[in-house]
């Protein structure tokens, strides 16, 4: 476990030193592709034991326009989450986010973050964007560039009422908006 926990925290540490000059080999999406399975080696969602691992896919959900094109199907074909194979699909309405694990929320959602937040703020689903200001209003998770980095937000109060859990390195390496105070 100790071996585990240093394994993650490297690949962490890696993941988010990256010297600028191999962000320009990569395009945008491709890093933020990879980004989410690497979010979702510090989070725990409640009641995914082992037992069910090889009965039910980790579904990634996009809804709104699909900013990743092709990218998520390709780089997780292979992959496995949380060992379970993964399940990329593309939601027309926003109560399909309910089957979902994780759902990154796309900029042209804009204007119905408010309905699909309050069918997920207090389930274990992880919600990512890259909006400005999606953090603030309820995302767990937001994408921002800085100096042409791929960076990312945290808003640790709508974490705690989703009920996933967040290992606090995730946390350290995040700039975090409406903090957990005195806990």
């Amino acid at each position: 476990m100790l071996n585990s926990l240093k394994k993650n925290t490297i690949i962490l540490l890696i993941m988010i030193c990256v010297p600028n000059s191999a962000y320009a080999d990569l395009l945008e999406y491709e890093i933020k592709a990879v980004f989410l399975e690497r979010f979702t080696r510090f989070v725990e969602w409640p009641h995914m034991n082992q037992a069910e691992n090889s009965l039910k896919n980790f579904v990634i959900g996009v809804i709104g326009e699909n900013p990743y094109g092709g990218l998520l199907e390709e780089i997780y074909s292979e992959k496995k989450i949380k060992d379970r194979k993964v399940e990329i699909r593309y939601l027309e309405d926003v109560k399909e986010s309910l089957s979902c694990h994780l759902v990154f929320i796309s900029a042209s959602k804009k204007h119905g973050l408010a309905q699909l937040l309050s069918f997920t703020e207090d389930k274990p689903i992880l919600t990512v964007s890259d909006t400005k200001g999606f953090a603030e209003r309820g995302v767990l998770i937001n994408f921002f560039m800085d100096k042409r980095r791929v960076r990312f937000t945290i808003n640790e109060s709508a974490v705690r009422k989703s009920g996933l859990i967040m290992n606090y390195r995730l946390l350290e390496f995040a700039k975090i908006v409406k903090p957990v105070h005195g806990e």
